[in-house]
């Protein structure tokens, strides 16, 4: 949000769009996600995040829309993350996929995908401390 809120600094709603919004505004839900299979030690999430820019007609909102976009498009599709506090963090968010899209009444989308990974749990298993290897030929 902070990213996008910087090269766009509009009012931003987050948990729903109130009846009386202001114009220009952005509008981030909860993203969604799907799983699947990586590694033999991690699974695979992608998430989807569907923010819509309202402005006064949809052609300005759709050109909000495709600034930001070609925003992260130039940074590589790297977004820095920050934590709470608006401070940097070690962090970086790869974009996998952008997409604007124009919507009707002063309304476009920018969707974004992006991929993180997940350690599988795992049973504790004991270690090994003393073996032995027994080798030659057989007769």
């Amino acid at each position: 949000m902070r990213f996008f809120h910087d090269l766009l600094p509009v009012k931003v709603y987050t948990l729903s769009v109130p009846q009386d919004f202001k114009r220009p505004s952005m509008y981030f839900p909860t993203p969604t996600s799907f799983d699947s299979s990586d590694t033999v030690s991690t699974f695979l999430k992608t998430y989807t995040l569907n923010v819509n820019i309202f402005h006064d007609d949809s052609q300005q909102a759709y050109s909000a829309a495709e600034r930001i976009a070609d925003v992260v498009r130039a940074k590589r599709s790297v977004i820095p993350l920050i934590n709470r506090d608006g401070h940097p963090e070690d962090g970086k968010l790869r974009i996998s996929s952008i997409e604007t899209r124009v919507g009707e009444m002063g309304v476009a989308t920018i969707a974004l995908q992006w991929d993180s990974r997940y350690n599988y749990e795992r049973d504790p298993v004991p270690s090994v401390e003393d073996f032995q290897i027994d080798s030659g030929v057989k007769e």
